[in-house]
């Protein structure tokens, strides 16, 4: 006989209770044990249907083991160069959206192109795709930003593209010098130093990268 059905023979209701809170506290762990994690695809979907439990963490994360990652963004290159003169300079709302669309195929995450988006659907008048673009952009900037303040490698902002990384120091206002690559840890850390473009004050930022070198480690063997 176990020691659980020892347990359950015993006419006590306390230590009856118990075992049962046991049992179904390791079922319930099972089960979520069982239970996959969204998938980045998922999670783009919820996102875009403007479901405000949308997690964007999870989001950027899943994004980092997804089949068509690109933390380097070379496949977006081209049209990321199309689109910022296309918003900053000519205002050309079509032309934007249309760009951001090729994007956000491949990349979901970009914070920016959310914003851009939001920008040209208010001015198109569509105020819905206007909110929920704003909302999409300010999401994921506020799930970067709240990994950290980048001071040290303690409290790096956690990456998971470069396009993250740009992001941050835009922010920043931070015009980029030098750059090294540390390993501190068992982890692996972008160290960005640079001045402020409008006082000119020199700072340091520290980036974790192990998302964005472990996942450009699997693009390429899987090109391979």
């Amino acid at each position: 006989m176990t020691a659980v059905a020892r347990e359950l023979r015993r006419p006590n209701p306390i230590r009856l209770a118990g075992l049962l809170g046991v049992g179904l506290a390791l079922c319930l762990t099972v089960a979520r044990a069982q239970t996959p994690a969204p998938s980045y695809a998922d999670l783009v979907a919820q996102a875009e249907s403007g479901d405000p439990a949308t997690d964007y963490t999870a989001l950027r994360n899943a994004y980092a083991v997804s089949d068509g990652y690109d933390g380097y963004g070379m496949s977006t290159a081209g049209l990321i160069d199309a689109l910022y003169p296309a918003f900053f300079k000519a205002k050309d709302c079509a032309k934007v959206i249309a760009t951001s669309d090729q994007i956000l195929k491949t990349d979901f995450t970009p914070a920016l192109v959310h914003f851009m988006r939001a920008d040209c659907f208010k001015q198109t008048g569509d105020d819905a795709r206007a909110d929920r673009e704003a909302w999409i952009g300010s999401s994921l900037a506020h799930s970067l930003l709240g990994t950290g303040d980048g001071k040290s490698v303690a409290t790096a902002y956690v990456v998971v593209t470069m396009a993250e990384e740009r992001f941050v120091l835009t922010n920043m206002e931070l015009n980029e010098e030098n750059q090294a690559l540390l390993a501190d840890g068992g982890h692996s850390y972008d160290l960005i130093e640079g001045k402020n473009e409008k006082t000119g004050v020199k700072a340091s930022v520290y980036f974790k990268v192990d998302a964005l070198l472990a996942g450009t480690a699997r693009a390429l063997q899987k090109a391979n």
